[in-house]
């Protein structure tokens, strides 16, 4: 969880960057774009198997 918050704050900054200074637009598409497939990347690795359903013991 905290991969990806950091990823989509970077992308956040990237923006941000963007936006002020025109000159740092294909650094920040590149490192944006890397932040955002290592987001993608930690949510698939993270992804929890479902929970096991417990079997009911037969009754003796």
């Amino acid at each position: 969880m905290t991969l990806r918050i950091a990823c989509l704050l970077g992308i956040l900054v990237c923006v941000v960057v963007r936006l002020i200074d025109f000159h740092y637009q294909q650094t920040c598409m590149i490192v944006g774009g890397f932040m955002l497939f290592l987001a993608v990347i930690g949510t698939v690795i993270d992804e929890e198997p479902p929970p096991v359903k417990k079997q009911k013991k037969p009754a003796s």
